[in-house]
């Protein structure tokens, strides 16, 4: 049985339920994280009203300070963070419909009232936009923190050679492997619209994109086009 080969570039690895379910489908992963991500010192600002928070590793980096976050709201950005946050004891506040940060500020504004103070907690490599525009469209005072930092890492062109299929995971997927599109003929996958317009703007070709913005959204994906 010769099985098509799937190259995921996120830094979560898979969980066995989602292997299994490409193996089914007679996909085998190769996993090469692109990304990697290390801790920094930080400190929140006092008397926070919200803290929003669009990842879990910025979760996980913010698990010693969540005691002295009772009074403070906590948003996040889709079911993953949300389920990191939950896994510390903590239920968010308010997750968004769609697992975007522009969703979030768009859908997070009826909430804040004027005068309040709000905190991204980010990586530095985080987008800024949704930052700027909860900025220009509500009277609070909007900060930051970055909490972590992310390194880039390349993948070597054998493994991309082998490739039927890699998934995007994030804008800074792209980044990497935009200068490599020529060393592969697989078929690209990104994770969601933010990562689909980074990929476009880089012209990797040919390109799916998952219609759920997570991981199970992507598998998704590739098993509906091994079936079609």
């Amino acid at each position: 049985m010769t099985f098509k080969k799937l190259v995921l570039t996120g830094s979560r690895r898979p969980t066995s339920a989602q292997l299994n379910r490409l193996r089914t489908g007679q996909v085998e992963v190769m996993y090469h994280p692109v990304i990697e991500t290390v801790p920094v010192a930080f400190e929140l600002p006092e008397a926070l009203d919200w803290l929003i928070v669009t990842s879990p590793t910025g979760v996980t980096q913010l698990k010693s300070q969540l005691d002295r976050l009772q009074q403070t709201k906590i948003a996040v950005v889709g079911t993953k963070t949300a389920a990191v946050l939950e896994k510390l004891g903590r239920t968010p506040d308010f997750v968004p419909s769609a697992f975007t940060g522009d969703a979030l500020v768009d859908e997070l504004q009826p909430f804040i009232e004027p005068g309040q103070r709000i905190c991204f907690a980010r990586g530095n490599r985080s987008r800024q936009e949704p930052l700027e525009r909860l900025r220009h469209a509500v009277a609070a005072e909007v900060m930051e923190v970055v909490t972590y930092e992310t390194n880039l890492r390349t993948i070597s062109s054998n493994v991309l050679q082998h490739a039927s299929y890699i998934g995007l995971q994030s804008p800074s997927a792209v980044e990497v492997l935009a200068s490599s599109r020529h060393q592969t003929t697989g078929t690209y996958v990104a994770i969601g619209p933010i990562t689909e317009q980074a990929a476009r703007t880089s012209g990797l070709t040919p390109l799916l994109v998952a219609k759920t913005f997570t991981l199970d959204g992507l598998i998704d994906c590739i098993l509906e086009e091994e079936l079609s």
